[in-house]
């Protein structure tokens, strides 16, 4: 079975569309013996797996992930071998009910003169096909044993006469393992920030974890044909971040992460982008395609957005759950607003009832086409 794919679209199998309940994914994989040597943090990364996922590698259970479309890690670094392919196995489950995010219901008739003994069927209350499977990408990847965890940007920008500068908020989390709550501060060690335009020059520099930056004459982040004629759409920078442990003088960790500089806010009749009024227009897009069900095809990201632009949308609202961080950056390099929804569509349970869910479910708060993570 490919990934990223649904397993319940791609074949001919009527049996296999009509599947609910566990299905079985297996393969294995080499890893570098410079991974052991170099003391190296391995991490296993899911894009996403509709609807419970459980995983083992090498026979050993290393995470349980409860919920679609959103991303999900494991620490692998003890499980992990070099001597020998390493076996890595995922048992996904597809059913829905009243305590699921979307929710659903099964069905088993009693009419036995038409239906099988065992028969059941799952109803849902949503308008679209029940694609189910491994949809996004899976990673193996490593990091130094101290390493950046997370970063925080937050934008915006000030005037005086003619010339905009923009303010750039941040904070960077180091971390020294996946499980570890505690964070390091800048009694180990520096962060060494920059600050880079599109063509890679440093605009902006510091020597914190945490603090401002402001960039004069700076290129804000206009939507795709919304912005003043002057300036140019979806402009990016890019913010690099470089971990140095007192005593080195070598970088122990780096990130570079692309961002665009801007003010959302709104009004009792306005959507407003830099302070200026945002009109959308576009759709309510589904990213079902005709091979790969929901898995997610760069090429196909690319045709539907040309095709967006070529009509003359500068926005879209996500069917019905948040998409892929692929599709995030895309949009975010192209101009394009989305309105990136949460997966609940149909809800119909108090929310007393759904509250464990949402308890042990990651939540993913979306400005434009930067995710930002909420723990």
């Amino acid at each position: 079975m490919p990934v990223p794919s649904s397993f319940n679209d791609i074949t001919q199998k009527k049996s296999v569309r009509d599947h609910i309940g566990w299905v079985w994914y297996e393969t294995t994989f080499w890893s570098p013996k410079r991974w052991f040597q170099d003391e190296k943090n391995v991490f296993i990364r899911f894009g996403s797996a509709n609807y419970f996922a459980v995983v083992w590698m090498n026979g050993e259970h290393v995470t349980n992930h409860t919920g679609g479309h959103l991303p999900f890690v494991a620490d692998v670094t003890n499980v992990v071998r070099y001597d020998r392919p390493n076996l890595l196995v995922v048992a996904l489950n597809n059913t829905l009910s009243q305590t699921t995010i979307p929710q659903g219901s099964l069905y088993q008739p009693t009419d036995h003169s038409r239906y099988p003994m065992d028969f059941t069927s799952q109803n849902y209350n949503f308008d679209y096909f029940h694609f189910a499977g491994i949809h996004r990408p899976v990673y193996i990847y490593t990091t130094p044993k101290i390493y950046i965890d997370d970063i925080t940007i937050v934008t915006s920008y000030q005037t005086d006469v003619a010339i905009v500068s923009g303010i750039i908020g941040y904070t960077v989390k180091i971390k020294e393992s996946l499980g570890s709550n505690s964070i390091l501060d800048e009694a180990f060690g520096n962060c060494i920030v920059a600050i880079r335009d599109k063509n890679g020059h440093k605009v902006g520099v510091a020597r914190t974890c945490s603090g401002i930056i402001q960039i004069p004459n700076v290129h804000l982040w206009w939507p795709y044909l919304s912005g003043p004629t002057h300036e140019e759409p979806a402009y990016l920078y890019t913010f690099e971040v470089s971990w140095i442990l007192h005593g080195r003088n070598i970088e122990d960790d780096v990130y570079r992460l692309q961002f665009g500089i801007r003010t959302v806010e709104s009004t009792n009749t306005s959507f407003l982008v830099n302070g200026h009024p945002f009109y959308f227009r576009g759709f309510g897009r589904h990213e079902d395609y005709n091979i790969r069900g929901r898995g997610v095809d760069l090429v196909h990201l690319v045709k539907d957005h040309n095709l967006l632009k070529w009509s003359g949308a500068n926005s879209y609202r996500t069917s019905h759950y948040p998409y892929a961080e692929e599709i995030l950056d895309l949009t975010d390099r192209l101009g394009i607003v989305v309105i990136d929804e949460s997966p609940a569509i149909g809800l119909r349970s108090t929310f007393v009832q759904i509250l464990p869910v949402l308890s042990t479910t990651s939540v993913v708060l979306t400005e434009f086409g930067t995710p930002l993570d909420v723990e």
